[in-house]
Formats: C-alpha cells, sequence, structure tokens
C-alpha cells in the first residue's frame, strides 16, 4: 500500500473545505492503514483490539502503546490517517474543547455528529453494538446511554505534526483538544470526575480483534446530565 507522505497529508487536512476539495474517486473503498472508508455508504472502519483494563477509561480508542490502561480498544491506526478517513467522507471537522478568555468559560467540542459502534465476534456469531455498550457507569454499573461522538479535528501543532499523532489519542470520552473525535459535551479529565468504566460482561478477552465503525448521524446525543 502507497503511504501518503507528511506534508501531503497536512495540506488536506488544513485546507479543506472537505465538501468541495476532497477529489472525486469512483472507488466505492478506499484504505489507509488499518482504516476502510466505504465512500459509498458513509462509513469508516478501523481495525483495533479490545483491552481489559480496570480503571477509569478517558477513550473509547487509542493508538497502541498509548493511553491502554484507560481506553477501551487499541489500533494500530495513526489520528491523523482516522481525521483524513473523515475528511474522505465529506465532513467538515469542527472545534474541540477550549477555553473562550473573552466569555471566561470553557466551550464544547464542537463538529458533525457521529454514531459509532463496535463489531466483533464471540462463540462464532458476528455481533454488532453501539459503542457506548462497550462502557458502564463506574458506581450505578448501568451501562452507557446511546450517545453521539463529533468530529472536532484535532489540531495541527506549531511543528506542523498533527498533535493526537503525537498524543496516540483516536476517540475520547473526556475532552481532550487533540482528540480527532470527541464527546460533545463538557467533560472533565480529571481523576475525581471520572464516570465510565469497562463493561466487562460485553466486551471479549483482551488482544481480540474489534472493528470501530464510524458513520454520520443525524443529530448530536449527548450523555444527559449526571450519568
Amino acid at each position: 500500500m502507497r503511504c501518503i507522505p507528511g506534508w501531503m497529508l497536512i495540506l488536506l487536512i488544513v485546507t479543506t473545505p472537505a465538501r468541495a476539495q476532497v477529489p472525486a474517486t469512483t472507488q466505492a473503498v478506499g484504505k489507509l492503514s488499518h482504516i476502510e472508508v466505504d465512500l459509498r455508504n458513509k462509513r469508516v472502519r478501523v481495525e483495533c483490539e479490545a483491552l481489559r483494563g480496570l480503571g477509569p477509561l478517558e477513550f473509547l480508542a487509542c493508538a497502541a502503546g498509548t493511553a491502554e490502561h484507560e481506553s477501551v480498544l487499541r489500533s494500530k491506526a495513526r489520528p491523523s490517517h482516522l481525521h483524513l478517513a473523515l475528511v474522505m467522507l465529506g465532513l467538515e471537522p469542527g472545534r474541540g474543547a477550549h477555553y473562550d478568555f473573552e466569555k471566561k468559560q470553557w466551550i464544547q467540542p464542537t463538529g458533525p455528529p457521529l454514531k459509532l459502534s463496535v463489531q466483533f465476534e464471540r462463540d462464532g456469531k458476528l455481533l454488532t453494538m453501539g459503542a457506548n455498550q462497550t462502557m458502564r457507569d463506574i458506581e450505578s454499573k448501568k451501562v452507557m446511554p446511546d450517545v453521539t461522538w463529533v468530529f472536532t479535528g484535532g489540531k495541527i501543532m506549531p511543528d506542523s505534526v498533527y498533535g493526537a499523532d503525537k498524543t496516540g489519542y483516536l476517540v475520547s470520552i473526556v475532552n481532550f483538544e487533540l482528540s480527532p473525535i470527541d464527546f460533545p459535551s463538557l467533560a472533565s479529565s480529571a481523576n475525581e470526575t471520572l464516570e465510565w468504566e469497562l463493561n466487562r460482561e460485553v466486551l471479549p478477552e483482551k488482544g481480540a480483534k474489534v472493528t470501530l465503525i464510524i458513520e454520520p448521524a443525524t443529530e448530536v446525543k449527548p450523555p444527559p446530565p449526571g450519568t
């Protein structure tokens, strides 16, 4: 598979009005490393593996070798490639959570809403479920409600490196400005505020192959207050 030069990837990320500037293609399915882009069905599939950490979660998915103890899934996919895959679907990134010094308040992440689901084999059967079902409330043990995420787009750093390629952030459930995909509400990463843990009754064993499926959603569904 042909690699995308770094400078070209940065140019694509920075300059897209996504709907206007992504080149037309006759291919129904495109490939990036560990990512499949289904243009016809508006769907991105990311190759992942299950994790079995015991602590509170900050991520649905992270790059392999990074924040694995705080994540449901790990992947060898690069965050910048995930960003590019979503741009290829025609999505235009929003902006991550940030502090507005004029308004003196935190601004929640914005961007096109995304529906996330996971797919894996268990007992010879292929199961597909909402990504929210892989997590549960630490105290009540209730499964995370049906939610959407948003394509914030992460951030390119002053050295022209895509920030999440350094940190390994893919999909977060608490706010990180560098995450390409984040929750559509303010959610602190402070340890004392973390709400979610693995739903161990659902997830397969550590290292099992899991496909993360990302599709555009029709509306934003943030977690209900107090969950």
